[in-house]
């Protein structure tokens, strides 16, 4: 009867919504239960705003007519941080490693009104990436500072029994401070032709505070 067809008609109505409904959900997340409508990037930034940002900074020409150079690095880390879960790539990590530092070095001088790669464009891409800004409560990195640290109190130590920071590359009493002084020239150079480098402007003023020489020739001290 006309009871019994419309009892029907509602349950394949019913049925149909159902399908629909779970169709729509399963389509919201990955095999892994993964949920699609999550935003990626990180401080609560969508993946379409970062997706936008980016484009726009690959877009971007720079010396010499390269375009997208520091919008690749970026998706570098992009890669990193979905594998890793964070962006705290270390520079023994290799090339990822040093641009990492090198954006913290030039967001400090972004805000100290010095002049920088740096950009407001960038600093928002990196901040909804989950970029830290400040790694120095990180393991590897409180590490190389306070090592570095150890070394500068040391050579301040030999300064004051010689009278200069000229400590040669083979000094008997402390060759460890020998080699450290080298590698700060080392690093030094490296860091005016804009290569990686672990020196920055923070250490350069800490090593001139003590009168460092930058180029040395001297021969053997004891």
């Amino acid at each position: 009867n006309d009871s019994d067809e419309d009892d029907q008609a509602g349950k394949r109505k019913r049925i149909d919504r159902d399908l629909a409904k779970s169709e729509r959900e399963a389509s919201d997340t990955d095999d892994d239960g993964t949920d699609n409508k999550a935003p990626k990037g990180g401080n609560g930034g969508s993946a379409e705003e970062l997706e936008e940002l980016l484009d726009k900074e690959e877009k971007k020409k720079v010396h010499r007519g390269q375009t997208g150079m520091w919008a690749k690095q970026a998706r570098e880390l992009m890669k990193y941080r979905d594998e890793h879960g964070h962006c705290n790539v270390l520079q023994r990590d290799g090339s990822l490693g040093w641009w990492v530092d090198r954006q913290r070095q030039s967001y400090k001088k972004l805000n100290a009104g010095i002049k920088s790669q740096m950009t407001p464009e960038r600093v928002k891409i990196l901040t909804l990436m989950g970029f830290e800004w400040d790694a120095s409560h990180m393991v590897g990195g409180k590490k190389n500072d306070e090592v570095w640290m150890e070394q500068l109190e040391k050579l301040k130590h030999y300064k004051e029994e010689h009278g200069d920071c000229l400590v040669p590359q083979r000094y008997e009493s402390n060759q460890q401070l020998g080699k450290w002084v080298r590698d700060q020239r080392t690093q030094y150079r490296l860091m005016q032709l804009g290569k990686p480098s672990q020196m920055n402007d923070e250490r350069v003023q800490q090593l001139k505070a003590v009168d460092f020489v930058w180029q040395s020739r001297r021969g053997p001290r004891h």
